[in-house]
């Protein structure tokens, strides 16, 4: 007990103030629910940047391909975002020639470079069937959100082995 406090005529309440202050998103499922059972049957994609300062040749940002069953990656850099769509025709042709499979989904967040008439059509016309993530929700594309953080931890750690000065 308290000496020297006046009592407060206290009313158990719900204050909704409260409530908003406290609110937070329902965690995501942890566990995989698809895993691709052969290779190209999944590919996850993403684009990281604007990255600073640029590359010697213009380039700001980089794109990741992943597939799902090896995680094999492979790593594209672009000067501008617009360029996606031409990167991805070349990555399709690469993994058609050099594999002889075909890329059968993928798995990208909800950015306008996936969303354009001309991707959509594309991957329409080659059979690649388009998973777009929810809006703000980047944990539903976790495979390829990961790589791009472990592309930047590998690139800050070959900076800071070589000295490099702190702008690059």
């Amino acid at each position: 007990m308290v000496y020297g406090l006046p009592e407060v005529d206290y009313t158990n309440k719900l204050c909704e103030d409260c409530i908003f202050g406290k609110h937070a998103r329902n965690s995501f499922q942890k566990k995989v629910e698809y895993r691709a059972s052969n290779i190209l049957e999944l590919v996850h994609t993403d684009i990281c940047g604007p990255i600073t300062p640029e590359s010697f040749s213009g380039k700001r940002y980089f794109i990741t391909f992943i597939n799902d069953y090896s995680r094999k990656t492979w790593v594209y850099f672009l000067k501008e975002t617009s360029k996606t769509f031409n990167v991805f025709k070349k990555f399709k042709a690469m993994m058609d020639k050099t594999t002889g499979k075909l890329i059968r989904a993928l798995r990208s967040d909800r950015g306008g470079e996936y969303n354009s008439a001309e991707f959509t059509s594309f991957c329409e016309q080659q059979g690649v069937r388009k998973f777009l993530t929810t809006p703000y929700s980047p944990q539903q594309n976790g495979v390829a959100e990961r790589k791009n953080r472990t592309i930047l931890d590998m690139v800050r750690s070959m900076l800071k082995s070589k000295e490099m000065p702190k702008e690059f």
